[in-house]
């Protein structure tokens, strides 16, 4: 079971917006997975996408599209504070 949080988006939400995003807030993280397929390190993220996952220091971090209008952040049931705490800065970084 994985632990998730939903927050409301408008658009596309853009894999690359959000990665700028955490990188200024300090976090560093890529995009490893885009909708099953792996991505290149150096690859630019798709503008659209149902499922990502983020490789980040403290994990990994899996976003889903359950709706267009929402992102679901999920990691797994067992996850550190600092994923946890990598997972609340993602919602914070899709939602600010």
């Amino acid at each position: 079971m994985g632990l998730s949080i939903s927050v409301p988006v408008s658009g596309e939400a853009p894999l690359g917006g959000l990665i700028a995003t955490l990188a200024a807030a300090g976090h560093t993280c890529s995009v490893m997975m885009v909708d099953g397929q792996l991505c290149a390190p150096t690859a630019p993220p798709p503008a659209a996408w149902r499922e990502a996952r983020l490789r980040t220091p403290a994990g990994t971090v899996t976003l889903k599209r359950p709706a267009p209008a929402a992102v679901e952040i999920v990691v797994f049931g067992n996850a550190t504070p600092a994923l946890t705490a990598m997972q609340q800065a993602v919602a914070t970084a899709l939602t600010g």
